[in-house]
């Protein structure tokens, strides 16, 4: 596990994810999570993260575009979407795009985590 890890999570507006669970300190040295499209973006520019989080958990095909739109602009980055099970048919692209995606439950939510932190973006070369 790289505990020396940056994320950005894009979080979702009336997400059922529990964003103020303890795996976040536990799993990463920094996390930076915002709300909406515009602000990830500001941030993504000005910024370098390791992994990029994406909540997909309540608008999927907004979240599949801007994962797209990021996948293209930095190709090298590691981005991650978060699906409930009943959207997993809706994923195909993001996959075959080089996203990670993980379908979860709301109570796997904490496992994700840790098996995001497991990610080593230095071994993609």
């Amino acid at each position: 596990m790289n505990k020396n890890s940056n994320i950005l999570f894009i979080k979702e507006e009336n997400s059922e994810f529990n964003y103020e669970t303890q795996a976040f300190d536990s799993f990463f040295e920094k996390v930076e999570m915002v709300l909406g499209e515009q602000k990830a973006l500001k941030l993504i520019y000005k910024n370098k993260y390791d992994v990029i989080v994406n909540d997909m958990s309540v608008d999927v095909e907004e979240g599949i575009t801007l994962m797209k739109q990021l996948k293209e602009m930095k190709p090298q980055q590691e981005f991650v979407s978060l699906v409930l099970p009943k959207d997993e048919e809706r994923i195909g692209d993001l996959m075959e795009a080089g996203v990670h995606t993980f379908v979860l439950t709301l109570e796997q939510f904490d496992q994700a985590l840790e098996a995001i932190a497991h990610l080593d973006p230095a071994a993609k070369d």
